[in-house]
């Protein structure tokens, strides 16, 4: 795995401790569809990334070059916000340290 993706890691696994909690998990994917916990998979190439929270879906998906979506594949409840915003803010703080191509 990635060094940047591994610090992603640590720092959930130490905010979510117990693999990041019973409601929480990430997936990564890059542009040759490899998941993170493939030895080839290439952070540089980051495409996608799943975060399930609870029962919710949010996508992060590379629209165009540089140019990232965010998508909510179900109803985000209110009182999950919060949680969901930290979680993210912790995923793109890692995410933005990579030079993707």
């Amino acid at each position: 795995m990635n060094e940047n993706f591994l610090n992603m890691f640590k720092e959930l696994n130490r905010k979510y401790p117990d693999g990041y909690g019973p409601d929480l998990r990430i997936d990564a994917i890059d542009r040759k569809d490899r998941y993170d916990n493939d030895e080839f998979f290439d952070e540089t190439l980051l495409d996608e990334i799943r975060i399930y929270y609870k029962q919710q879906t949010i996508t992060i998906e590379r629209y165009y070059a540089n140019n990232w979506v965010i998508e909510d594949e179900d109803y985000i409840k209110f009182e999950d916000f919060r949680e969901i915003g930290k979680i993210l803010s912790i995923v793109m703080k890692h995410i933005s340290r990579i030079e993707l191509d």
